[in-house]
């Protein structure tokens, strides 16, 4: 197993995975089936020493099924549509040390992941190509996470549009409480504003074809984009803002009003007034039609419509 730079004992996770994922019922086979992955902080290198361990399994099919009905039967697993193991019991530090986090793994079909990869799933996308292979029988984790080359034109010029709309309407949908000196509103008004942020954020990576983090992860490598370099920290100072990490001796509103003139290009700050021109050449630059570009917020009506995508 190559764990350098994740911070794990390899001998730790051997003995975790022989005696969690390879005691598993319904095979005999599970070095032989089973591709373990490391995902999650540990797996990308970007750990704090309380992370926890990630680990994903993937087998085909139909040796899920069989371990999956084994699992349910053993009472490993309660649910036969989830199957998260999650260590039991009071002295689940004995493999890598209590301060890294109750030791849990999953276990997902190699067709499952398939489905995912084929259908342009984001998260999972991400997941999947930035994975750390522990074990890989045949290769047979490689074949299905190398099927994805890109997004198709017509896919990622969707998306980008989604992601678009989707940080001007919670944009937008921060004014309705605005300046109200409503306690009750500050929660819906502030969690527009996060939304806003994390929907442009998804947005630096798709433009570049990329796909984007679970919300845990996607600051900090959105900073590894081209528009993140740029406009990340101004992206954190709204978020900051919003919940009292900065200007804590201001008043609620008064950080809210700045951090929506910050989502808003209201051109406060010369960083401020280049992120709508930098976003609209991004979009171009990836072949959304300039005159859709144009349009902006008149496009609005595609994503209310649910043509782009889940509704808001």
């Amino acid at each position: 197993m190559n764990l350098e730079g994740t911070g794990i004992d390899p001998a730790a996770l051997e003995r975790y995975v022989q005696e969690q994922v390879y005691s598993l019922p319904g095979t005999d086979r599970h070095r032989d089936v089973f591709s373990v992955l490391l995902t999650g902080s540990r797996g990308t290198d970007e750990y704090t020493p309380k992370s926890d361990v990630d680990i994903d399994v993937l087998c085909p099919q139909a040796v899920y099924e069989q371990v999956n009905a084994a699992s349910l039967k053993a009472g490993i697993i309660k649910s036969p549509r989830s199957f998260l193991c999650i260590l039991k019991g009071d002295d689940w530090g004995r493999y890598y040390g209590k301060a890294f986090g109750r030791p849990h793994f999953s276990l997902t079909s190699l067709e499952a992941a398939g489905r995912q990869i084929a259908s342009y799933e984001d998260v999972p996308l991400w997941i999947w190509t930035h994975a750390r292979i522990l074990s890989d029988p045949g290769g047979q984790f490689r074949k299905v996470r190398d099927q994805f080359d890109g997004y198709p034109q017509a896919v990622l010029d969707k998306k980008i549009k989604y992601r678009w709309m989707m940080a001007a309407y919670w944009e937008v949908d921060c004014y309705p409480y605005h300046h109200s000196e409503d306690s009750n509103a500050l929660l819906p008004a502030g969690a527009a504003v996060l939304n806003a942020v994390n929907e442009l954020l998804r947005f630096f990576f798709l433009v570049e074809g990329k796909p984007f983090p679970y919300a845990e992860q996607l600051l900090t490598h959105a900073e590894e984009t081209s528009l993140g370099r740029r406009f990340c920290p101004l992206l954190r100072e709204a978020a900051e803002l919003v919940v009292g990490a900065r200007a804590e001796d201001r008043p609620p509103w008064e950080r809210l009003d700045r951090a929506i003139h910050i989502l808003s290009c209201s051109g406060l700050s010369e960083q401020e007034a280049e992120l709508e021109n930098a976003c609209f050449q991004a979009m171009i630059d990836a072949g959304v039609d300039p005159k859709w570009v144009e349009a902006d917020y008149q496009n609005i009506e595609e994503l209310l419509l649910g043509r782009l995508g889940p509704l808001p």
